[in-house]
């Protein structure tokens, strides 16, 4: 987890320098496609970053529920209404998808507090915009390949001729 906060400082930067550049003249002619696999890559790095922070948030607070003065209930669970928790008898880490139950008497499992929900939104926002850019880039290859077939000049491609 503490790799991955490290990490999202540094990840922030690097598309904020990204979009300088992209917003700069200058830019080579194939410039679509190269932001679109870089895109892809920086979606897929954000992806594992939330959910690597999430996954130590679960697990900072499964330690914390298993040890020390006032451990017990596991703090995801205090905030469960005064009746439902009376009835509370454990807890369980959950890791995908990322969360916190709350084990009650009867057997039935109740979600806890945290932001567990958003996390998980985000991770996986995150990595279906990767899939989808990289989705992107085998439409965007396979324009230009047709183009080039049909004799036209792909967008940002050379004007030389493809045959020998």
């Amino acid at each position: 987890m503490y790799g991955a906060l490290l990490a999202a400082p540094l990840w922030a930067i690097a598309v904020a320098v990204k979009v300088v550049s992209v917003a700069l003249p200058g830019r080579r002619p194939d410039w679509g496609r190269d932001l679109l696999c870089w895109s892809a890559g920086m979606a897929a790095a954000a992806a594992v970053i939330t959910y690597t922070i999430g996954l130590g948030s679960v697990q900072w607070e499964a330690s914390e529920a298993e040890s020390g003065a006032s451990s017990s209930p596991a703090v995801p669970c205090r905030s469960l209404p005064p009746g439902t928790l009376d009835r509370l008898a454990g807890h369980e880490p959950s890791y995908v998808p990322l969360g916190f139950d709350c084990l009650l008497d009867d057997g039935s499992v109740v979600a806890g507090s945290g932001p567990y929900t958003l996390l998980n939104a985000v991770a996986a926002a995150f990595a279906l915009a990767a899939v989808l850019a990289l989705i992107t880039v085998g439409f965007v290859d396979e324009h230009r390949a047709r183009s080039a077939r049909r004799g036209g000049v792909p967008e940002g491609g050379s004007t030389g001729s493809l045959s020998a």
